[in-house]
């Protein structure tokens, strides 16, 4: 039979709402009445009401809004309140549009019958698969707002890194395309205005004059060319590195890039860790912990290594013997995997592993950005500088000539 939710008042006019098993709507409404309730509405759980259609992919909200509502729920279920009264407390509180849906949209599902796990599950653009998996956990062991607790620390450790990562990254782009920017200004609008003055005095330029001044014929005369293959030349890499063998390539590159290499293997490493030991240490079984892992894997090499770490364990094997093959994972880390595994702590290993490895990327990160700055300098400098120098090389030559 159906489960269906429903509104419905009293005998003293009070509304009451929740759900029951009945053969249809006409065989609810029965039942309801016969208990002295007068219905309002019936509806299939999960059936969705005019107007309430979800969009694909689910309703998205901040990392930022996720960790709030995550916090506010754990602190409401610890003090008593049932999960329903709760997200319906958060919806009405709520400001932002997209995260009142959200609140309102999963207090209806819970209301409708519906598991917390499988209403998340519905919106997967804002609840990452280690929260789901760690909720699933939660209502087979009865620690939500635990197990909430941990998935919000989770989140608030992986939004710090991950915004290390972008902050550390973010300079010396920014600084790189000021420099391809000011580079091109100087090609296209001061040096044709040096070239009419050489062009002028019949002076022989130096090599490097004479590669800005075609550089700049090619870009003031041609630019329409300049444009068409360069916009071609940026779609081919776009659609190239969106193809799965361009993901495997850039991701292969990713970790081998001098400096910034190390950074994306200790990132890569720790983020698996620390969700495999959130998983295991919530009581959620060994393989289900690594398929968890390899789908929220974002770099391809490490999720072919999780795929593999999948395979033996499917095969009756350990999962430390992989890793200590792979080159991916540090001899060190690999063998306290294994103590931690043949000791029946492996849970507790990797979070501790994972708070390492996090400790060392920031470490990392504090480093690679205490020298990036003088290194841009010293770019834009080399850049920049030999643009000038360039053009003024031919003063130097013209003042020879004039002097014999």
């Amino acid at each position: 039979m159906p489960n269906y939710l429903y509104t419905a008042r009293d005998e003293s006019g009070h509304l009451a709402t929740g759900t029951l098993l009945a053969a249809d709507r006409e065989d609810a409404s029965k039942q309801l009445r016969a208990e002295r309730k007068y219905p309002i509405s019936i509806k299939e759980a999960g059936e969705l009401v005019a107007g309430d259609a979800r969009p694909s992919g689910g309703i998205k909200v901040t990392r930022g809004e996720l960790i709030h509502l995550s916090t506010q729920l754990s602190i409401m279920l610890e003090t008593g309140v049932t999960l329903t009264e709760a997200m319906g407390c958060i919806g009405r509180q709520a400001k932002n549009p997209k995260y009142k849906a959200l609140a309102t949209d999963l207090c209806q599902q819970v209301e409708g019958g519906s598991d917390f796990s499988a209403a998340i599950s519905k919106h997967p653009r804002s609840f990452p698969r280690l929260y789901i998996s760690l909720m699933r956990a939660a209502e087979k062991s009865g620690m939500m707002s635990k197990l909430l607790l941990r998935a919000t620390t989770y989140l608030r450790d992986e939004q710090d890194i991950v915004r290390r990562v972008k902050g550390a990254l973010t300079y010396p782009c920014i600084m790189l395309a000021f420099a391809v920017t000011t580079t091109t200004f100087l090609l296209a609008f001061v040096l044709p205005r040096f070239a009419s003055i050489y062009a002028s005095k019949g002076a022989a330029l130096p090599v490097p004059t004479q590669i800005l001044m075609s550089m700049s014929n090619a870009l003031v005369h041609h630019w329409l060319i300049v444009s068409i293959v360069t916009s071609v030349m940026v779609t081919t890499f776009v659609f190239f590195f969106r193809s799965a063998v361009g993901r495997q390539f850039w991701h292969s590159v990713q970790l081998e890039i001098p400096v910034l290499g190390e950074v994306f293997r200790k990132l890569h490493l720790s983020r698996s860790l620390r969700m495999m030991g959130t998983l295991s240490g919530s009581g959620v079984n060994l393989l289900d912990c690594v398929e968890n892992t390899i789908d929220a894997t974002t770099n391809n090499c490490y999720r072919t290594m999780w795929t593999g770490v999948s395979t033996r364990i499917k095969q009756g094997k350990p999962m430390s013997e992989h890793l200590s093959q792979s080159s991916l994972v540090p001899s060190d880390v690999a063998q306290m995997l294994q103590s931690g595994e043949s000791s029946g702590k492996l849970a507790m290993v990797m979070e501790q592993v994972a708070t390492y490895a996090e400790a060392e990327l920031k470490e990392k990160i504090t480093e690679l950005t205490r020298y990036i700055e003088p290194a841009m300098i010293i770019i834009m400098g080399l850049i920049i500088g030999g643009v000038a120098l360039a053009l003024m090389l031919p003063v130097f030559t013209m003042g020879k000539v004039v002097a014999s």
